[in-house]
């Protein structure tokens, strides 16, 4: 059965309760519950306690991490390095260099295309509902100006999701530390964060609809205006150093 025109009243639930686990543990961060150095509770522990499924926890604590806010060991659980979210540093590699990050966008521009077309093609009903859904939250924080990390990587990670080629989703997943030193790259451009909002809006109602040949080119869209982003940036830092 095809999927309804897309409206606001239709996704599930799952990008307001992702959103909503991370803001309360965002919040409980700031008050100081858990010191750097501490344990968070474990995944099973705190799903029970927001009465949540265990993905929406462990995508919020992905955030987290991407974040610089905690890190996660498998075999010991999720450890906190920050409760400040100003000294946060998202935990990634500043020194990666622009060539990566070029080469990265070329990457994304060749598999999320087709990572949005198969989505659209072989998503569930709620699996497609829930990438709106999340498009949605993005939107709307953005708009309240709050951060919205979170949902922006749970978006590209339910597209990868709802392909069910797990290739191609291992592809998209490997390369996740890149994709937050892309994303703090790219938003310090002028009108970047309205365009992503705005290509995540349109991209999640085609997949919603069942449109794969307008989700795959407007994914292509979007990859080539980050491509953009990138190589203008590059050549930005260039001139700053001829000068």
């Amino acid at each position: 059965m095809r999927a309804r025109s897309a409206d606001k009243s239709a996704p599930v639930r799952s990008g307001r309760i992702f959103g909503s686990v991370l803001n309360e543990l965002q919040q409980r961060l700031r008050q100081g519950e858990w010191q750097p150095g501490e344990h968070l509770p474990s995944i099973t522990h705190l799903a029970t306690e927001f009465a949540v499924s265990t993905g929406s926890v462990r995508e919020a604590l992905r955030s987290l991490q991407s974040q610089g806010l905690v890190r996660i060991e498998h075999g010991r659980g999720v450890i906190v390095i920050s409760n400040s979210f100003e000294e946060a540093t998202f935990g990634t590699d500043v020194s990666v260099s622009m060539d990566h990050m070029t080469a990265f966008a070329e990457a994304r521009r060749l598999i999320e295309p087709e990572l949005a077309a198969y989505a659209a093609e072989r998503g569930s009903d709620t699996e497609v509902a829930e990438i709106l859904q999340l498009a949605l939250t993005m939107e709307q924080q953005a708009v309240s100006g709050l951060d919205f990390v979170g949902p922006d990587i749970a978006f590209h990670r339910a597209i990868a999701h709802a392909s069910h080629n797990p290739v191609l989703r291992q592809m998209l997943h490997g390369m996740h530390d890149l994709f937050i030193i892309s994303r703090r790259l790219t938003s310090q451009e002028l009108g970047m964060t309205e365009r992503a909002v705005r290509y995540h809006r349109l991209i999640a109602e085609a997949i919603y609809e069942r449109n794969a040949t307008q989700a795959r080119l407007l994914m292509l869209a979007h990859m080539n205006d980050a491509l953009s982003s990138v190589l203008a940036m590059e050549a930005h830092m260039q001139q700053n150093l001829v000068v």
